[in-house]
């Protein structure tokens, strides 16, 4: 059966600007995949999905500064829920 989770910054992190999407809305993103770019000023960072799913919904946009534990996107996945953890943003280069 399947399940919702939201992809959320883990909340030990810094706050993050969302600079961009890397898929769309309708997309199976597999499991450490790059969702999208956020930056804390002086860097760009990849957000991986801690989870294979289907992205469904985008809840950061452009410029939107994301605090700690901020959801940035809703996917579904197949089989039993569980928890999902928090991504942990990797930084690019």
């Amino acid at each position: 059966m399947p399940f919702m989770y939201e992809l959320r910054i883990a909340a030990e992190e810094p706050c993050y600007t969302f600079v961009q999407q890397l898929v769309s809305i309708g997309t199976l993103v597999s499991t450490g995949q790059a969702v999208c770019t956020v930056t804390d000023g002086a860097m760009e960072f990849h957000v991986p999905a801690p989870r294979q799913g289907l992205l469904v919904e985008w809840l950061a946009e452009h410029g939107a500064v994301l605090e700690n534990g901020d959801a940035v996107a809703r996917m579904v996945c197949e089989g039993e829920a569980v928890t999902v953890p928090a991504a942990l943003p990797v930084r690019l280069g």
